[in-house]
């Protein structure tokens, strides 16, 4: 019985100075922490926004061309549809001369000789009849053209007929109309002048 007692004094003893010996739990000691792998990731840099102000010198260079370009694309356009402005009014006017008219040639050549004073000083031109006026207006073609040359002719001989010949209206209608179209009508009328003193010597000459 009291070797019992002992034994469990013992016993009890021991465990005591075992737990003592013993760290308690906050006593324990931690794990070393492993680092962040995101910690040593650096802020993302958005680039600076570019200013494209002020310009370069080499962007002025290149908005002068361009701005020089297109104004001379403007003046060439406006010229040419300047230049040919009665011309299309009288080929618009052609279209209205019909051969049911009596005085058709006269009309038809009223609209040649208008045309003519648009581009050639007008006093000289409303002077020319006859050959003159037909060797003027053969002289104006930009090339040789035996068939219009044609019916210009018959156009001429027509209007000085009391009676002009209906078979000869489409053809001359259509010299008319061809002549408006392949004309070579000087763009400056101010020094057209000698042209049409050449023409009128050359009728002479004819």
């Amino acid at each position: 019985m009291q070797s019992n007692n002992l034994s469990s004094n013992v016993l009890s003893s021991l465990l005591s100075r075992y737990a003592q010996t013993m760290p308690s739990a906050n006593q324990m000691p931690m794990p070393p922490q492993q680092p962040d792998p995101l910690a040593q990731l650096r802020d993302i840099h958005v680039p600076e926004e570019v200013n494209i102000w002020p310009l370069d010198w080499g962007w002025w260079v290149l908005i002068a061309v361009v701005l020089s370009v297109l104004f001379g694309l403007y003046k060439a356009i406006t010229a040419h549809i300047r230049h040919n402005k009665a011309r299309k009014q009288a080929l618009a006017l052609v279209e209205s001369i019909s051969e049911k008219q009596n005085n058709w040639p006269v009309a038809l050549n009223s609209i040649l000789k208008r045309t003519a004073m648009s581009y050639y000083p007008t006093q000289q031109v409303a002077a020319l009849y006859g050959k003159q006026w037909q060797a003027f207006l053969t002289s104006s073609l930009k090339s040789s053209d035996k068939e219009l040359e044609g019916g210009l002719a018959k156009l001429v001989s027509n209007i000085y007929q009391a009676t002009p010949n209906p078979s000869d209206f489409e053809t001359c209608k259509g010299a008319v109309k061809n002549w408006l179209s392949k004309a070579k009508l000087p763009k400056d009328k101010h020094t057209s002048d000698s042209l049409v003193d050449e023409k009128v010597t050359e009728a002479h000459h004819a």
